[in-house]
C-alpha cells in the first residue's frame, strides 16, 4: 500500500490498525475497494458501519448512465410504468442517473426480485440512498420509484416498510432507518408501529397500499373511523378534542371497561363533558383507572395512535374502469334520453 493511499484512508477515519489490518489482508490499491460490501470491510477491520460506507462510497465513483437513444427522450424515473409491465432500460438508467447509483446493480437487484426470489443476497443498504428514494415515493404512480420500493419490500422477505405520519404521508427520514435497521438484521417492530426517537408513534405499511385513506378512529369504537364532521358512536362529536383526551377514553373502552358504549347513559354523561376545550384531568373523576393507565403508557411510548385506514391491507388495485365515456355526453343519438347510455 503506497502512502498517499494509506493517508487517505487516515482521513476518512480509519487508524494505523485498521490499515494494516487491510495491508495484512493483501490491499494493493484502490481498485480492491471498488464492488467491495460494507459488511466484509466491517468484518476485516472491525469499523464501524457509517464509517466503513464512507470508505466504499469514497472508491465507488458515481457511474452516469448512458444516454437515452431518440426513441426514448425525454424518459424519467417518475414515468408510470403499465401494470404487469417491467421497467425499460431506459426507465432503469433515468432512475440511476436520478439518484447517483449503479444501473447494472438497479437491475441486478430488481431483476432477482422479479423472478420471485428473495432478493440478493448482497449489502444494498450501502449502496442505495433509501431515504432519497422514500421521500419521491408515491403509491398513487407506478413509477420507477415504486417500484424499486416494492422490491426492497420483497427483499426484506416482505415485511412493511413505510412509516406514514399522522396524516398519511410517507416519513422518508424514519422509512430509510427502518429499512436499514430490518437490512442490518433487527427485527420488524410489532403491530406495525414504529416508535421515533421523540416518543411518537408511527404506523408501518406495505408499498402500494395508499396511506391517504388515514382517518382518526372513534375512541368508542377503534375499528371504525370517524366521519369528516368528527362525529362517532353516541352522537360525541370528537374533531376538536386534545388526541390524550381520545386515547384516555379509548384506554377506559378497551383496557380498564370503566366506559362502556352500549351503556346509553353512560354515553350522553360523557357526551356532556366531551366539548372544545375539555382536558384529561377533567374526566379524572369518571375514569381514574384509564386516567393512570395513560400516564404510565405515556411513560413507555406505548400510547395507541388512534388512526385507522380503510382497507388498510389493500394494495394498489390495476384500474379497470376507463377514466372517459365513448359517447358523447347526452346520451345515445335518437333515444331522446339525457342519460349516457353506453360504456364510460
Amino acid at each position: 500500500m503506497n502512502e498517499e493511499l494509506k493517508n487517505k484512508l487516515l482521513g476518512l477515519g480509519l487508524n494505523e490498525e485498521q490499515v494494516t489490518k487491510l495491508t495484512e489482508q493483501g490491499l494493493a490499491g484502490e481498485n480492491d475497494f471498488v464492488g467491495l460490501p460494507a459488511q466484509e470491510l466491517m468484518t476485516a477491520t472491525g469499523l464501524g458501519l457509517f464509517v466503513a460506507r464512507r470508505v466504499i462510497a469514497a472508491f465507488n465513483p458515481v457511474l452516469v448512465a448512458p444516454a437515452a437513444p431518440t426513441s426514448e427522450v425525454g424518459v424519467s424515473a417518475s414515468d408510470e410504468i403499465p401494470e404487469g409491465k417491467v421497467p425499460t432500460s431506459n426507465q432503469v438508467n433515468s432512475f440511476a442517473s436520478q439518484f447517483g447509483m449503479d444501473p447494472n446493480m438497479i437491475s441486478m437487484f430488481m431483476m432477482s426480485g422479479m423472478s420471485n426470489s428473495a432478493g440478493l443476497d448482497f449489502d444494498f443498504g450501502s449502496m442505495i440512498p433509501i431515504g432519497s428514494i422514500a421521500s419521491s415515493y408515491t403509491p398513487k404512480v407506478r413509477n420507477m420509484v415504486y417500484v424499486f420500493m416494492s422490491q426492497i419490500e420483497k427483499s426484506l422477505g416482505g415485511t412493511p416498510i413505510v412509516v406514514i405520519n399522522a396524516d398519511g404521508s410517507v416519513n422518508a427520514d424514519l422509512t430509510a432507518k427502518y429499512v436499514v435497521s430490518l437490512q442490518e438484521g433487527f427485527e420488524p417492530y410489532e403491530n406495525g408501529i414504529f416508535y421515533g426517537e421523540d416518543g411518537e408513534s408511527y404506523q408501518i405499511i406495505k408499498v402500494g397500499v395508499d396511506a391517504q385513506s388515514v382517518y382518526d378512529a372513534d375512541p368508542l369504537d377503534s375499528s371504525r373511523a370517524l366521519q369528516k364532521n368528527g362525529i362517532g358512536v353516541g352522537r360525541l362529536t370528537w374533531n376538536k378534542i386534545p388526541l390524550d383526551v381520545r386515547q384516555m377514553v379509548f384506554l377506559a373502552v378497551n383496557e380498564t371497561s370503566e366506559v362502556k358504549p352500549t351503556d346509553g347513559a353512560q354515553v350522553a354523561r360523557l357526551r356532556d363533558k366531551i366539548k372544545a376545550g375539555v382536558r384529561r384531568t377533567d374526566l379524572q373523576g369518571d375514569m381514574p383507572k384509564a386516567y393512570t393507565l395513560y400516564n404510565e403508557k405515556l411513560r413507555t411510548g406505548a400510547l395507541p395512535t388512534l388512526r385507522i385506514q380503510l382497507s388498510r391491507t389493500t394494495t394498489r388495485r390495476q384500474e379497470t374502469i376507463p377514466r372517459r365515456r365513448n359517447l358523447p355526453e347526452g346520451g345515445r343519438p335518437g333515444t331522446g334520453s339525457t342519460f349516457p347510455d353506453g360504456n364510460y
